[in-house]
């Protein structure tokens, strides 16, 4: 099975990519994918995208970077540029966003509303001479339909047109937002009907559920996983096992392993940003999702509370020395997660 790291704003830039696999991955994550790249009026890289996608901050080979747009000229210029200047030869298309500003735009899931439109962004796009004479791979990350599911097959007909490298599919539609089961009739649907190679997207947080979805569809052997890896980031360790019903967990290794993690995470993110204040908010934003898998969660309210680097450094630290991690068999995560 090959797992993929899924791209999340404003948490899996490369100052989290590069503790992971360092930490975690070694190896076992196949692709990492950046945050969205957004082409501009401009033609240049906003900073913090120029930074992310620097082959110098990037220690993992196997990046793929992530662009949001609608419009086939922006994107074949952030193409052009991403692998001129940085030898990106493979390239992913949100599809999937959905954000309300992104999607008034036409842009993320909200590109799956006029389907016209979709069709000629990729005619012209798998037409252009550059992408064709230089091999350029495309990907696309996508939902399933902007308000139901009704044209999913219309949308999995446009994809078939075109020799995608491969197709991520999140079978939810936009108003779901991350509410509401995954559609898996209709990824089956993609399993079936897709010319493109499938790799599945959505609700993967535990080893039960892994389990269950190599049950259901044995056929597909590519995820990608977000909030379950960032929750629990050993359970790559389950995912890519010979044997993932036996595989035994060490959770004593698991928590040392998350406090270098943590550490590491935290390093990176001060090389980068001014003040205490903003590198714990973004340090916060990971215990969002990391405490879904500690067993007493009490001291966490230190962490959240903390405003200065010393002061939050000492939480963490009594946060670990008095919690454990625990396998969950589901996690239910907040419904702004």
């Amino acid at each position: 099975m090959k797992i993929y790291l899924a791209p999340l704003e404003g948490l899996t830039d490369y100052t989290l990519r590069n503790p992971f696999e360092e930490v975690y991955g070694q190896g076992k994550v196949d692709k990492y994918f950046t945050p969205f790249i957004s082409p501009n009026s401009s033609e240049r890289f906003l900073t913090k995208e120029m930074r992310d996608i620097d082959r110098l901050n990037n220690t993992n080979k196997n990046v793929i970077p992530q662009v949001m747009t609608n419009s086939s000229k922006d994107f074949i210029w952030t193409i052009k540029k991403l692998y001129e200047e940085f030898g990106y030869k493979e390239i992913n298309l949100n599809a999937g966003c959905p954000s309300g500003t992104v999607v008034s735009k036409g842009k993320g899931s909200g590109f799956l509303g006029d389907l016209d439109r979709m069709e000629k962004f990729f005619y012209e796009t798998f037409s252009d001479s550059f992408i064709l004479d230089n091999d350029i791979k495309i990907s696309v990350k996508t939902r399933i339909g902007l308000n139901d599911s009704e044209h999913w097959p219309d949308i999995l007909e446009i994809y078939n047109k075109f020799k995608l490298e491969e197709l991520i599919v999140h079978p939810r539609i936009r108003s779901d937002f991350y509410k509401n089961d995954v559609n898996l009739e209709a990824f089956n649907l993609a399993l079936k009907e897709s010319t493109n190679k499938i790799v599945y997207n959505g609700d993967i947080f535990t080893r039960t559920d892994f389990l269950e979805f190599k049950e259901r569809f044995p056929e597909c052997d590519a995820i990608m996983l977000g909030r379950g890896l960032i929750a629990d980031p050993a359970l790559i360790d389950v995912l890519k096992a010979k044997d993932p019903v036996e595989f035994k967990r060490d959770l004593e290794y698991d928590k040392e392993r998350l406090a270098k993690f943590h550490k590491r995470v935290l390093e990176e993110r001060l090389k980068i940003m001014s003040g205490d204040k903003h590198a714990i908010h973004r340090m916060k934003e990971m215990w969002c999702y990391m405490e879904y898998v500690l067993d007493d969660k009490k001291d966490l309210k230190l962490v959240k509370k903390s405003q200065k680097m010393e002061e939050y450094k000492l939480a963490v630290k009594v946060l670990l020395n008095n919690t454990n991690i625990e396998e969950k068999e589901h996690i239910s995560f907040w419904k702004k997660h």
